[in-house]
């Protein structure tokens, strides 16, 4: 093989493994956008919705398991919300501290979890793509990295839709940029935060599935993907 399809493999993998990174980064911003809440626990959810994936395999086939796991995800971050953060974020007494603080608390708890169903081991986790790919000239792409970018490609168009399009999403927007004055023009403001906080869960557990084949499914899976992820 010659240097540039070496250098080409490189870049296509790097590529598709960032956009991952960019996923997360996605997740991070549409939660702070919308509830201006930095959520520390992020990847230790996804890494927790990842591990009920894991055990539903064993008992039913890839599609339906990730199906049910995506909207266990969103359902998980709905309640998040409606049970723990929203008390935080709308109680008059509550500091700007107290809410990542919070996060932060989810984080540990969402990482024993992990721990307490996976041990210290890393576990194969199958891919949706397979584990072929084809050829570009003389260089190897997998599918496993076109389905990785082509899934972030996906998510960030579907994601300009629905601020674009949706009621939902427009309410968002009006929380985020006031969520006093949406409040007076009759939008129920925790319902559409709670929203918020379902879709960033699932994006972040889409991600998490996505990348768990390469970084083998463990506890800590994906502590570095959240370090980059905030860049």
């Amino acid at each position: 093989m010659s240097t540039f399809n070496f250098y080409l493999g490189q870049i296509i993998d790097g590529v598709a493994y960032g956009s991952i990174y960019g996923l997360f980064g996605l997740s991070l911003v549409f939660l702070h956008r919308a509830n201006k809440i930095f959520n520390f626990a992020q990847t230790e959810i996804s890494t927790a919705c990842v591990v009920a994936m894991f055990f539903l395999l064993k008992h039913f086939s890839y599609w339906p398991s990730f199906i049910i796991t995506l909207v266990f995800s969103f359902v998980l971050g709905f309640l998040l919300h409606v049970l723990v953060l929203r008390y935080a974020t709308e109680k008059r007494q509550s500091s700007a501290l107290s809410q990542p603080l919070i996060t932060f608390g989810l984080y540990i708890i969402f990482s024993n979890v992990s721990s307490y169903f996976m041990g210290d081991s890393a576990e194969a986790f199958p891919s949706p793509f397979g584990s072929q790919g084809f050829k570009i000239g003389e260089t190897f792409v997998s599918y496993q990295s076109v389905g990785c970018i082509s899934v972030t490609l996906g998510m960030v168009l579907v994601i300009y839709l629905f601020f674009k399009f949706t009621k939902i999403g427009l309410k968002l927007e009006a929380v985020s940029e006031n969520i006093t004055a949406a409040r007076l023009r009759g939008i129920r403001a925790s319902n559409t935060l709670a929203v918020a906080w379902g879709i960033t869960t699932l994006i972040g557990a889409l991600g998490g599935i996505i990348i768990a084949p390469v970084l083998y499914l463990s506890p800590t899976m994906l502590a570095t993907v959240f370090a980059y992820s905030l860049i």
